[in-house]
């Protein structure tokens, strides 16, 4: 004996397939209208967006202008460079300031010094002119003296 399965009336199929497909587009729409209303609560990023868009080109503009100026140019070794240049020059400008220096020392030492000679010139004059009165007045009184000795 066989038995054969159960068959269900094909109306009864046809009717679950179309419940099963009401609830599955059920369940889609609910989902997709939670979707919507996510979307709808979400805030409105735009502005916000459009703010950071201009922060952003004023901060390239800004950094272009640096990047044009001359010090962003330089390396360690020019500025290296630009240093020991300058330091020669004003090497060479303390070299002839000190030589300048020593000179103008120079010629006041010798100035110094002739002030001293003068000075001493003039001590050694006096002292000549106070032996040679004292001699002239000790020649004229041992003259006189002869003189008187002699008419005597």
């Amino acid at each position: 004996m066989t038995q054969e399965p159960a068959q269900s009336p094909p109306a009864d199929d046809a009717a679950k397939a179309f419940e099963e497909l009401r609830r599955e587009i059920s369940l889609q729409r609910s989902a997709i209208e939670g979707l919507t209303a996510a979307k709808d609560k979400l805030p409105d990023y735009a502005p916000t967006l459009r703010d950071i868009d201009s922060r952003l080109g004023q901060m390239k503009t800004l950094i272009e202008s640096i990047n044009e100026k001359p010090a962003m140019r330089l390396t360690p070794q020019t500025i290296t460079v630009e240093i020991h240049e300058a330091l020669m020059r004003y090497r060479a400008d303390d070299t002839k300031s000190i030589g300048e220096a020593r000179e103008a020392m120079a010629r006041a030492i010798g100035r110094v010094e002739g002030m001293i000679k003068q000075c001493r010139s003039t001590d050694e004059q006096e002292w000549w002119v106070t032996w040679a009165a004292t001699g002239g007045l000790l020649s004229g009184l041992f003259l006189a003296l002869m003189g008187v000795a002699v008419l005597n």
